[in-house]
């Protein structure tokens, strides 16, 4: 083996999802008193990693929130707080005496009860006799003892018992802690840090967040049965306790131990049982096809083999359909599930569920390939897709709220077939259908869902939509209504507009101007319409409903009316019960002769630049020839340092983010030198973000050039910026996905591309990317990308060193040195989506070359990532070989993608090679790979 592998250095994966003190957990404590708000009113944990858990545990009363109606996920929780979820969690009665004892508790603080409470239990204690210290911050090893002495393990130990590795930092828990850590942990309660080389770390005198509580404590509370299941010991023939053992259920009569039953006929249906001559234990993994009648179950169970019809079942814990189920068949016939049931396997018609009672159904197959099918009478509380899926509802029993998570992959697809109360869409850039006469109650469509599209299938109504993101509907299907709040969202390819809704916090309306004279044809002016709420006004200008009286006079779109002949009429604007209608004339000036007159308005934050018809001398111009009106949130806004010159009109920059800037430029009243008026606006929102090369210095003076659209590489650029000194640019785009084009044509960097995203609610400011340099003769570039999932792909290269030496550069081991120069390099390594990554090859050695891909983290596959690998040799600004993968299923860990072949001569050649394995093809290639043809 290459030394170099000794001096392995890991990138570390904070995977949050998998640890259970990082992330299975943060609640809504008050810090002060609280008080109570209403359900789901908590305003911050859109975000946050544990909303549906926070949610779930405000609905039940165990949290409530902080007086200003918010949750503050990621800050520390304290002592005090955890005291009052863990009441909660208990179901404890507060009990300020037992809080006495401590010099440091008031009994009139709004913590003391629940101090006491826990202390009377025995769950907790103080941090000396006379103090409990409320403040201070609770560690993780902490909240690990709180959770197991409110489960009652404190005296029960599985460290001898499991088969399950260790924590690899259980060494620095305290001892007082340990034990608990590890019952924990083992109990799969906690999950730690799962590490690169698979280690699991915890972290014990880390601070836990309170998200990270809200997760343990909606686990403990929901879950407890699944934990308590694995912990319960059981009578061996001498009478002494152990562990439960797992025994998978054969599928067929095939164990031949003796005659006797299974016990509580919970046997397999094709088997009367038969034991292995030891009194066999019931198992709850189901690993083999068959039919199987569990009866009732206190614990988990496991599918993990296709073609299973499990039937007149009752599970008090928790259901999971493995990975390992692939495309097969799954049918749960008369089957109850208390706690969650995940399916992350099962085929485009797999997974059928008929007569059953499901709490919460979890679909979160990689590539998306899943069926789900509700049969018969079948009941399921609530359904979260996390992938790409088809639901099909059949059944004539209730069926909650759908919630398609933000962690569903770009360009998944959803299909929602049958009737369904509630859709809420929290997924950016996904596409979701209704399937032909389906009938959809309510629609949500969230903040984060950018860019996502809705098809309407024939004969399909969508009763209710609530609209809080740029979204696309299309269509033969129905959206009756359509409660709109932002600008942007496009009906236009539906069979008919909605009903648009109007706000009910809306109490009146103004708009400006209250009256319109144009004079030249195809002038343009913006009558500005707002709604005025009890704290803030609404721009509901592209919202509203707008006719005109007379539209051979004029013509108006979303609120912006454009002259066709001379004559007068009336606009009129409706919104829910508002109705406005504006005066319209149309008087062109000087109509004799051909008179200049102001033809286009070009808006930015920033400026306006104007173009004029002929026979007019911009540079003759001055502000005085014009008027210049702006509207800004519902009143007229100052421009500050308005300036003009030669067609332009500066000023500076509007900070109002999300906002929406009117800006009408007209002649003067004396039409001096032009006549006519143009109106334009520019939605106060976009991103920033940092260019730098791949030595990590700024990158000054670079043009990006974006399109609309998630991956968009052609047609037309909507917006350009170029970097400042620093490498930094920013640039206003309204609401959407935008890919920008960096470097390529006269410039010294391979053209790439970067992903930004203009969101109403937040600016984002860090939509960075690397510059790659073109290579220089004597070398080789590699440059990989991929989509937003997976988010971390590996690039892997092997190959001939020096010496009859192979090399292999990947994250851990980026350089290979060769008579102390550096020869192949790792110089670029993207572990954010997107990539790129780059690797360089400084010099070609005769021999052969392979590269690989590892997905090493993410919800989607390597199939499913849209990866391209471009590969560069010598100085070319365009790829001399280019690898993308191809669409499908399966959700293999490598893809091998290409070999390259260098000759004595230095003729190179390439070779697709495009395997998928789950076995790092790394072994293999080491012992086939040499630097010299035989």
């Amino acid at each position: 083996m290459n030394s170099k592998w000794k001096n392995f250095n890991r990138k570390v994966s904070l995977m949050l999802s998998t640890s259970l003190v990082v992330s299975m957990l943060s609640m809504s404590l008050s810090v002060s008193a609280e008080i109570d708000k209403p359900k789901n009113a908590l305003t911050d944990i859109d975000k946050s990693y544990a909303k549906t858990e926070i949610s779930k545990l405000v609905e039940q009363g165990i949290i409530t929130g902080y007086a200003d109606g918010t949750f503050k996920p990621s800050q520390s929780v304290t002592r005090a707080q955890l005291a009052k979820i863990m009441v909660g969690a208990l179901n404890l009665k507060p009990d300020a005496s037992e809080a006495t004892q401590f010099k440091d508790v008031n009994k009139d603080l709004w913590y003391a009860g629940y101090i006491g409470a826990l202390v009377k239990s025995g769950i907790a204690q103080g941090t000396s006799k006379e103090s409990f210290s409320p403040n201070k911050s609770v560690t993780r090893e902490e909240l690990a003892v709180f959770f197991v002495r409110a489960f009652g393990w404190e005296q029960q130990s599985v460290m001898s018992q499991s088969s399950k590795p260790q924590l690899s930092d259980l060494d620095q828990v305290s001892n007082w802690a340990k034990e608990s850590v590890s019952t924990a942990y083992q109990s799969g309660f906690i999950k730690g840090l799962v590490q690169k080389d698979g280690a699991v770390k915890f972290n014990p005198s880390g601070v836990a967040d309170r998200q990270a509580l809200a997760r343990l404590a909606y686990e403990f509370v929901m879950n407890k049965s699944t934990y308590d299941e694995y912990m319960a010991p059981t009578k061996t023939e001498e009478g002494t306790e152990e562990a439960k053992p797992e025994i998978s259920k054969p599928s067929d009569n095939s164990n031949k131990g003796n005659s006797g039953s299974t016990s509580g006929g919970k046997g397999n249906d094709n088997s009367n049982g038969g034991n292995t001559g030891g009194g066999e234990q019931v198992s709850n993994n189901i690993k083999a096809p068959g039919t199987y009648t569990l009866g009732e179950v206190t614990g988990n169970v496991t599918i993990s083999s296709q073609d299973v019809v499990l039937k007149n079942t009752k599970i008090n814990g928790s259901l999971k359909v493995l990975e390992s189920v692939g495309n097969g068949d799954v049918i749960l016939d008369n089957v109850s599930v208390t706690g969650t049931t995940e399916i992350q396997g099962g085929g485009p018609n797999s997974i059928h569920a008929i007569n059953s009672v499901l709490a919460t159904v979890i679909v979160n197959k990689a590539d998306g390939s899943i069926r789900l099918v509700l049969e018969g009478g079948s009941e399921v509380q609530q359904i979260e897709i996390k992938s790409g899926a088809i639901i099909d509802n059949n059944s004539t029993g209730n069926v909650g709220p759908i919630e398609l998570a933000e962690s569903v992959p770009h360009n998944a697809s959803v299909r929602l077939n049958g009737s369904f109360d509630s859709i809420r869409v929290h997924a950016e850039q996904v596409s979701v259908e209704f399937g032909d006469n389906s009938m959809i109650g309510n629609l949500e469509v969230f903040e984060q869902a950018l860019n996502s599209t809705f098809k309407i299938g024939q004969g399909a109504v969508v009763n209710r939509a609530i609209l809080n993101a740029i979204v696309e509907f299309s269509g033969q299907g129905i959206l009756n209504s359509a409660l709109v709040n932002v600008d942007g969202i496009d009906f236009s390819r539906l069979s008919q507009s909605p009903n648009i809704v109007a706000d009910p916090t809306v109490t009146q309306v103004v708009y400006s101007p209250e009256a319109v004279e144009l004079s030249a044809i195809d002038s343009t002016r913006q009558i500005v319409f707002t709604g005025i709420t009890d704290t803030s006004f609404k721009d509901i200008t592209t919202i509203a409903k707008w006719d005109v009286e007379n539209n051979s006079i004029v013509v108006v779109n979303s609120g912006k009316i454009q002259a066709k002949s001379n004559g007068t009429t009336q606009v009129k604007a409706t919104y829910g019960e508002f109705v406005i209608n504006v005066p319209v004339t149309v008087a062109v000036y000087n109509e004799e002769e051909t008179y200049p007159t102001l033809k286009a308005i070009h808006v930015t934050n920033g400026s306006a630049k104007l173009e004029f018809s002929e026979g007019i001398d911009v540079s003759e111009l001055s502000s005085d020839n014009f008027i210049v009106t702006a509207y800004l949130n519902g009143s007229e806004k100052r421009l500050n340092n308005l300036q003009y010159a030669n067609g332009e009109f500066t000023f500076e920059p509007v900070n109002s983010y999300g906002s929406t800037l009117y800006l009408t430029v007209e002649s003067d009243v004396n039409k001096t030198l032009f006549a006519g008026s143009q109106s334009g606006a520019i939605k106060l929102t976009g991103f920033g973000g940092h260019i730098k090369d791949v030595a990590g210095s700024a990158v000054a003076n670079l043009q990006i050039d974006f399109r609309k659209g998630l991956d968009n590489k052609s047609g037309e650029i909507v917006g350009s910026v170029t970097t400042d000194s620093y490498g930094n640019y920013k640039i206003y785009l309204p609401p959407g996905i935008y890919t920008g084009e960096l470097g390529g044509g006269n410039t010294k960097y391979i053209k790439t591309f970067l992903i930004g995203v203009s969101a109403l609610n937040v600016e984002n400011r860090n939509e960075n990317q690397t510059a790659i340099e073109i290579p220089t003769q004597d070398e080789t570039r590699i440059v990989l990308t991929w989509g937003k999932d997976p988010v971390d792909l590996d690039s892997h290269l092997i190959g001939p060193g020096g010496s009859g030496d192979i090399f292999h550069t990947y994250y851990g081991d980026k350089k290979y040195y060769y008579d102390g120069e550096v020869l192949v390099d790792l110089d670029l390594d993207d572990v954010t989506s997107y990539g790129p990554e780059t690797t360089t090859i400084r010099h070609l050695l005769p021999g052969t070359y392979t590269f690989y891909v590892h997905h090493y983290s993410g919800v989607s596959t390597i199939k499913s990532s849209g990866a391209k690998i471009e590969v560069f040799n010598g100085a070319v600004a365009t790829p001399s070989a280019e690898f993308i993968v191809s669409e499908g299923s399966g959700s293999e860990r490598y893809w091998v993608v290409f070999k390259m072949v260098v000759s004595e001569t230095g003729t190179v050649t390439f070779e697709t090679v495009n395997e998928f394995t789950d076995m790092n093809p790394l072994y293999t290639l080491q012992s086939t790979n040499n630097n010299t043809e035989e």
